[in-house]
């Protein structure tokens, strides 16, 4: 069985590397954890001085960005698709090793994990005004884990009133994942607060 899972493993990095494949095709099997720890190589990598190893990891990030795009709400593509493209110029660079400081690869991410968690949260508003809670309460809990893993990637203190916003979004995506009472004012209130605390996250992590 090992040895099956080998050969399978080389063959489609075979194919990745001669253009058969790309990351792209493969992107679908990346989940919420593993594009995280597919990020985590990349910094050990390059901290590593493994750039190659490096450049092909933070590809696959791009791949991964590039197939949340596919699917994104209309208003989320724009951000998700600015990403990909930032993510794509950064694994050249590394693998060129025109990069000399880690803090442009931690702020890629950081911003990666912004476009994720804007598109969740706007599939958020737009699952809860079909009235489908099940997918608004998935979409809020996605947005609440893409934020937090923004902010660590970006070395920034959660402030006050950001992790309330954050608490109040685990609990009602809870609450509306399990369909339990919820009071539509209140439901409104929270997604309104997540999207200023997605807003001013934008606003620190971007460059003037």
């Amino acid at each position: 069985m090992y040895r099956l899972n080998f050969v399978v493993v080389v063959v489609v990095f075979t194919l990745i590397t001669t253009g058969i494949l790309s990351w792209t095709a493969v992107a679908g099997t990346e989940s919420q954890s593993s594009i995280e720890q597919t990020f985590q190589k990349a910094k050990k990598d390059y901290l590593q001085k493994n750039m190659s190893s490096a450049a092909e990891q933070i590809q696959k990030g791009a791949a991964y960005i590039k197939a949340e795009t596919a699917k994104a709400s209309v208003k989320g593509k724009e951000a998700l698709t600015a990403s990909a493209r930032e993510l794509e110029k950064l694994a050249d660079d590394v693998k060129q090793g025109t990069v000399t400081s880690i803090k442009r690869i931690d702020e890629s991410f950081a911003r990666a994990y912004l476009a994720l968690a804007s598109d969740a949260h706007i599939k958020s508003v737009e699952s809860w005004n079909r009235k489908e809670t099940t997918k608004a309460g998935d979409a809020l809990d996605s947005t609440t884990r893409y934020l937090e893993h923004g902010f660590a990637w970006a070395g920034q203190k959660v402030e006050t009133s950001t992790k309330e916003a954050m608490k109040k979004s685990k609990d009602l995506s809870l609450k509306l994942k399990e369909k339990g009472s919820v009071v539509a004012g209140e439901v409104g209130k929270d997604l309104k607060d997540m999207r200023n605390e997605i807003e001013k996250f934008g606003k620190r992590i971007y460059p003037d």
